[in-house]
């Protein structure tokens, strides 16, 4: 096998784009919450129809429309926050779909942007979720694949990712909307994966007391449910 090859393989699946009610949702026939004014209907018509299509470089394609759309939306608009929102949005799609250098090089362009949004709105909480999923993901990343894509495949820019960042974004996301599932799961893995079985158990019970009304809070329970019962054995607790 090659060592390009073996670079797409190993990073194939582990530069995250942060999921989202936008990206993990089934398509609709109304706009999702992140789109405001000044957003082109073919930017989220194009993102949410990734998720029916099968072809994967049409779904590429897709996206990459999305994003020219969406670059087009911020022109002369660069501190509209739900402008450059929406752009981040469609970037992380982007990066959840992409692979090897491509993949590293649009999740570092996630990043700039959702830093961009924060410089603009500090306390946004979609964008500060968005921003704490990424950097766990690149912290759940082997050390020598995370070496590779921070400095031979241009994501220089996650070398800002750190588990104590994560969590300050994750943390400040929940508590703004305590009230929207996903913000407890991540921060519940967090808490696993940093070896807090104790904390990780209360944020997945936390995701178990919010109504599950969509596909996503659908899921988000049942991945809840799972990881309560592992921190449960983990803990010696039947």
């Amino acid at each position: 096998m090659s060592f390009p090859l073996i670079l797409s393989v190993m990073l194939a699946v582990q530069v995250p784009a942060a999921d989202t009610s936008v990206q993990q949702a089934p398509p609709q026939a109304t706009p999702p919450a992140w789109v405001v004014d000044g957003v082109p209907d073919t930017v989220w018509q194009l993102v949410e129809g990734t998720y029916a299509e099968e072809d994967d470089d049409r779904a590429k394609e897709m996206l990459k429309e999305a994003e020219a759309h969406a670059r087009a939306a911020t022109a002369g608009y660069e501190t509209d926050v739900g402008r450059r929102f929406a752009l981040a949005v469609v970037l992380g799609r982007r990066a959840d779909i992409e692979g090897g250098r491509t993949k590293v090089v649009v999740a570092s362009e996630f990043h700039e942007e959702l830093e961009a949004v924060l410089a603009l709105s500090p306390e946004h909480p979609q964008a500060r979720h968005l921003m704490g999923r990424l950097y766990a993901g690149v912290r759940r990343m082997g050390r020598l694949t995370r070496w590779i894509a921070t400095n031979l495949l241009g994501g220089s820019e996650l070398k800002k990712a750190t588990w104590e960042a994560a969590e300050g974004h994750l943390a400040f996301a929940e508590q703004a909307q305590p009230a929207v599932s996903q913000h407890h799961l991540q921060l519940a893995n967090l808490y696993r994966d940093t070896d807090r079985v104790d904390l990780a158990l209360a944020e997945a019970r936390h995701v178990l007391e919010i109504p599950a009304n969509s596909p996503l809070e659908v899921a988000a329970r049942d991945e809840a449910a799972e990881l309560e019962a592992w921190c449960l054995r983990e803990l010696g607790i039947t």
